[in-house]
């Protein structure tokens, strides 16, 4: 397995990772939007030819829906975790490569070397599921419960 940068013009690929993994459709706009902003970052596990996963995020700002959405549902206390932090948005392995440590060098790979303090995302509730055990092995915490239906917001601190 070899780890390597991707984006946009990797959109077919990226898609059927995001659909096999997820088992629902990824909105055509999303990743090019999400590419324009600043401090976007990509990457992909490909198993020969085959792209197994990616992840990708990008710094999170105010004015931004997600942000935007956090800060409204959120405890002021959070406030200083909110504006210039990395915002983690996917992280997609295909059923068929779950459990041979994917998730975990993608995680790893995109967080190496991010010059930003804080890194948030949105993550299930559900405490037994796959990504939820990886994030809390990678240091991530539940800072606020209920931010959207059936999801909790962590956060991990990275310098």
């Amino acid at each position: 397995m070899r780890i390597a940068p991707a984006g946009p013009a990797d959109a077919a690929e990226l898609t059927k990772v995001y659909v096999e993994a997820f088992r629902e459709p990824w909105p055509a706009d999303t990743l090019p939007t999400h590419a324009g902003r600043a401090g976007f970052k990509c990457l992909a596990a490909w198993d020969g030819d085959e792209m197994v996963g990616f992840t990708y995020g990008y710094t999170g700002e105010f004015g931004q829906w997600w942000t935007d959405r956090i800060a409204s549902l959120a405890s002021p206390e959070l406030s200083n975790w909110l504006g210039g932090h990395f915002e983690l948005v996917e992280l997609a392995v295909l059923p068929s490569h779950e459990r041979r440590g994917i998730g975990s060098a993608l995680l790893d790979a995109l967080l190496d070397g991010l010059p930003h303090r804080v890194a948030l995302l949105t993550a299930t509730d559900d405490e037994n599921a796959p990504a939820r055990r990886l994030y809390h092995r990678k240091g991530w915490r539940v800072l606020a419960d209920g931010v959207f239906d059936g999801a909790v917001l962590m956060g991990r601190t990275l310098n």
